[in-house]
C-alpha cells in the first residue's frame, strides 16, 4: 500500500501546484516576473526618455546560464551604453538574473549604462527618428560622459537600437563613439524576409518610379495614420515564428507545476506580449527613407537638416546576425560591413533567431562572450582600488 500511495501523492501534489499556477498567472501575473531586478540609478530623465547607471556588482561570482562567472575586480574606463530598439521595453537587457546582459557585462568589468525610450502611446505619434537620434541620443551620451568622467563611449544596440546607434554615430558621434556593437540590426531592409522587407522592396519599384510617387504622398499624411499599437506589434512579432509560440505554450502546460519554469515563461512572454506603441512619425520615416528608399543600405540620407553618411563612422565595429533569424536575416545584417568607414570591423554569425541571438539560452556563451572579449581589447583596462 505505501508503494502505491507515494506516486498518487506525487500526482495530487503536482496537479494542485499546476492548478495554482494556472490560476495565479492570470490573476496576478506580476508575481511571476523576473525582469528588471538589477540595481540601477537614474541619471537623466526628460519626459518618456531616461538614462540609467548600473553600479558595480558587490558579489564575487554570478550565475549566467548555468555557468558561474567570476566578477572582475578591475574595470574598463570606457563606459558601455546599451541601446534598446523601439517597440519593446528597455528591461529586455536585464531579463532574468541568470540571463541578464546587464549583469554579464558588469561581471566582465564594464561600466554599464542603459537608454530607456519609455512607453510612447497615441499622444506621442509625433516622435520621429530625429527626436530619438539627434535630440535624445546626444543628451544620453552627454549624461554618461558627465557621470563617468570619460569622453569616449562604447555603444551596444539590439535590432533597431543598432540602427539608432549608427545614425547617431554618423550624425553626431564620430569623435565620441570608440566602439560600436550591433546585434540583429537589419541595415539592408530589402533583404529582410518578413512582410516589411517584401513590401519595401515591392514599393521601391524596378526603376524607382513607385518610390518617387509614393514617398511624397506618405509625407503628406498625419503621423497618427502610421502609429502602430503595441498589441499589433506583439501579433506581428509572434507571427514571425508561429510554431515557436505554439511549442512554448505546450511546454508551459507540461511544466505548470514548476514555479521556476512558469516564472521564466511569464517573463519571456511579457516581452513578446506587452509591447509599447511604435510612434507614427518614426514609422513613416522608416517606410520612406529606410524601407522604400533603403537608405541605410545606400549609406546616406538626410535627417532633420543633417546629412547622415555612414562613411563617417570610424569606430571599431562588431556586428552580429542570428543564423536562424527570419526578421534581421544574415544578408540584411551583414550589409553594415559595406556602408561604414571603419577599418576595424568584424561580422559574426551566431546561433539563434531574432530574440535568441540577443538573449536566448545560448547567447551568453556566444553573442555576449564574443562581444565582451572583443570589447576588452578596445577599452583600456584600469584597476579599481
Amino acid at each position: 500500500m505505501p508503494s502505491l500511495l507515494k506516486p498518487i501523492t506525487y500526482v495530487v501534489r503536482q496537479t494542485r501546484m499546476g492548478m495554482r499556477n494556472s490560476i495565479n498567472r492570470r490573476r496576478n501575473p506580476e508575481q511571476y516576473f523576473l525582469q528588471d531586478k538589477t540595481e540601477r540609478i537614474e541619471i537623466l530623465r526628460e519626459g518618456l526618455f531616461s538614462v540609467h547607471y548600473y553600479p558595480a556588482l558587490t558579489n564575487n561570482r554570478v550565475d549566467i546560464e548555468g555557468e558561474s562567472v567570476a566578477v572582475n575586480k578591475k574595470h574598463y574606463p570606457i563606459p558601455l551604453i546599451l541601446v534598446p530598439p523601439l517597440g519593446v521595453y528597455a528591461w529586455i537587457f536585464d531579463l532574468m538574473a541568470d540571463r541578464s546582459l546587464v549583469r554579464y557585462f558588469l561581471a566582465r568589468g564594464f561600466d554599464v549604462y542603459l537608454i530607456d525610450w519609455g512607453k510612447p502611446g497615441p499622444n506621442e505619434s509625433q516622435l520621429s527618428l530625429e527626436n530619438y537620434t539627434l535630440n535624445w541620443f546626444p543628451k544620453a551620451v552627454a549624461a554618461v560622459q558627465e557621470h563617468s568622467g570619460q569622453k569616449e563611449v562604447s555603444l551596444l544596440g539590439y535590432c533597431m537600437g543598432g540602427l539608432l546607434s549608427m545614425i547617431y554615430t554618423a550624425a553626431r558621434g564620430q569623435d565620441v563613439v570608440r566602439n560600436l556593437i550591433t546585434i540583429a540590426s537589419p541595415v539592408d531592409l530589402h533583404k529582410m524576409t518578413n512582410g516589411v522587407g517584401k513590401l519595401s522592396k515591392l514599393l521601391s519599384g524596378p526603376t524607382g518610379l513607385i518610390r518617387r510617387v509614393t514617398g511624397p504622398q506618405l509625407a503628406k499624411l498625419d503621423p497618427s495614420v502610421f502609429h502602430v499599437d503595441g498589441k499589433i506589434l506583439s501579433i506581428l512579432f509572434k507571427a514571425s515564428s508561429p510554431m515557436g509560440t505554439i511549442t512554448s505554450y505546450i511546454d508551459l502546460i507540461k511544466n505548470l507545476a514548476d514555479d521556476d519554469y512558469v516564472s521564466r515563461y511569464m517573463t519571456m512572454n511579457e516581452w513578446f506580449t506587452n509591447m509599447p506603441d511604435y510612434p507614427g512619425a518614426t514609422v513613416r520615416e522608416l517606410l520612406m527613407k529606410l524601407g522604400i528608399a533603403n537608405r541605410m543600405h545606400r549609406g546616406y540620407f538626410s535627417l532633420g537638416g543633417h546629412e547622415v553618411s555612414f562613411e563617417r563612422i570610424k569606430s571599431s565595429l562588431l556586428a552580429f546576425a542570428g543564423e536562424s533569424d527570419v526578421i534581421a536575416t544574415v544578408a540584411s545584417a551583414s550589409a553594415i560591413m559595406s556602408v561604414v568607414g571603419s577599418l576595424d570591423k568584424t561580422f559574426q554569425v551566431v546561433p539563434g533567431g531574432h530574440a535568441g541571438v540577443f538573449t536566448g539560452s545560448k547567447a551568453a556563451h556566444s553573442t555576449w562572450s564574443i562581444a565582451a572579449d572583443w570589447l576588452e581589447l578596445r577599452s583600456d583596462l584600469e584597476a579599481v582600488d
